[in-house]
């Protein structure tokens, strides 16, 4: 359930609630899946040449605990390394589910936490510019992290967010549409077509790199 609408006051108007992307429970996913597998191929491998090929096994283990007994057949190094994947998985796995990010015609709000709760917020009068950072994945799925450039208090970092510019237009559309923001038609047009043409150019400066690696794959290849 979301705790953003116990945020918010009665004098301002909910726009846009996102959570972080879905990507970040897929990474955290996949790096506990490839370390859990990894420390059972290891363990496999570890046995199967340096004990039985050799004809001694050097993990001769024989630890009883209340919870799992280790041995000769059973080691603890795919233990190790599904602990380290979940360890790895649980930062993860509370940004995906822990964080909010709200627009309202007033200010940006970044929640934090589940029972400890942080409030991260800037008033859109506040806001200097905005900066959105993709890589390569978050142009073909549609996410991207944006950096709020603020006045007069640090600059504010939201996570990774589906379609990210939507959210940055809509909170110039809401600073136009603010009575006490100093913010006409002129500039606010402006600043969406910045907005626009630095999303284009950083999906060109994306499309180049991605060529520039499927030029060098080719050439070696070639050789």
């Amino acid at each position: 359930m979301s705790r953003i609408p116990k945020i918010i006051n009665q004098t301002e108007k909910l726009i846009s609630l996102k959570r972080p992307h879905w990507i970040y429970l897929l990474e955290g996913v996949f790096w506990l899946l490839i370390l859990t597998i990894l420390g059972f191929v290891i363990d496999h491998f570890l046995y199967q040449y340096a004990g039985s090929r050799i004809g001694a096994n050097p993990l001769l283990l024989d630890v009883d605990l209340w919870f799992v007994k280790f041995d000769e057949d059973n080691t603890p190094i795919p233990w190790i390394f599904a602990f380290t994947g979940a360890a790895i998985f649980w930062p993860y796995f509370l940004i995906y589910i822990s964080q909010e990010i709200a627009l309202t015609d007033q200010r940006i709000i970044h929640k934090k936490g589940l029972i400890f709760v942080t409030i991260d917020q800037v008033d859109l009068e506040d806001i200097r510019a905005e900066h959105v950072y993709h890589g390569l994945l978050g142009w073909f799925i549609g996410y991207g992290s944006i950096r709020l450039d603020c006045r007069f208090i640090d600059d504010v970092h939201l996570p990774a967010i589906n379609h990210p510019y939507q959210m940055v237009k809509a909170s110039h559309n809401a600073r136009l549409k603010h009575p006490l923001i100093d913010y006409d038609l002129d500039e606010f047009h402006t600043n969406i077509e910045s907005i626009e043409t630095k999303r284009q150019e950083t999906q060109r400066k994306e499309k180049l790199r991605r060529l520039k690696q499927k030029m060098k794959m080719n050439f070696r290849k070639a050789k």
